[in-house]
């Protein structure tokens, strides 16, 4: 992001027009870049005063509710959730879906759940950094080596993965390089 989107979300952020994806993505930096940081103080410096100028008003009970619910579920700073329900899950390629949890672009990685359809087979592929496999739901198997529910699994760098095939289809999470073209 160049210096004027870094300004222009800044001022958004301290406005509180951010939201979902893009404020968590926007957090994320924040909580790790002394300029951004820099730059959501200046807005606050510049935006502060004006609101002591506007008069008092005491808010509708159902608008402190809606206050207290948002909350709740923006959960605390500098942090991503992602709730069950929310998210989208889209093909990755036939047999198998993908819900990107988080992408961390200056650091290199994405975290995301696959869903593999019954008899899903994934290609071998190589692994530059550490890859993290963590079998929700179902079966799984790496080459000939089994997993089951609650199974870990980590591919170190350098390594290459055997084909990823199911019997019986499954949710795996993982945390892997960035990879553009998982991302749609």
């Amino acid at each position: 992001m160049n210096r004027n989107e870094a300004d222009s979300l800044a001022s958004d952020y301290v406005l509180g027009t951010l939201s979902g994806p893009e404020l968590a993505e926007f957090e994320a930096n924040l909580a790790r870049n002394p300029e951004l940081q820099r730059q959501v103080a200046a807005w606050e410096r510049r935006l502060t005063p004006l609101a002591a100028t506007l008069p008092a008003v005491e808010p509708r009970a159902s608008v402190w509710d809606a206050i207290e619910a948002a909350l709740d579920e923006a959960g605390p700073p500098a942090t991503v959730t992602v709730r069950a329900r929310e998210g989208e899950w889209r093909m990755l390629v036939p047999g198998t879906e993908i819900k990107v949890l988080m992408v961390d672009r200056e650091a290199g990685f994405q975290s995301f759940l696959l869903r593999l359809a019954p008899g899903t087979l994934l290609p071998p592929h190589d692994h530059s950094i550490l890859e993290e496999c963590l079998l929700l739901e179902g079966d799984m198997l790496i080459g000939d080596r089994a997993y089951s529910q609650g199974d870990y699994h980590a591919a170190l760098p350098g390594s290459r993965h055997a084909p990823i095939s199911t019997r019986n289809g499954g949710i795996v999470f993982i945390r892997s390089e960035l990879r553009p073209e998982m991302l749609g």
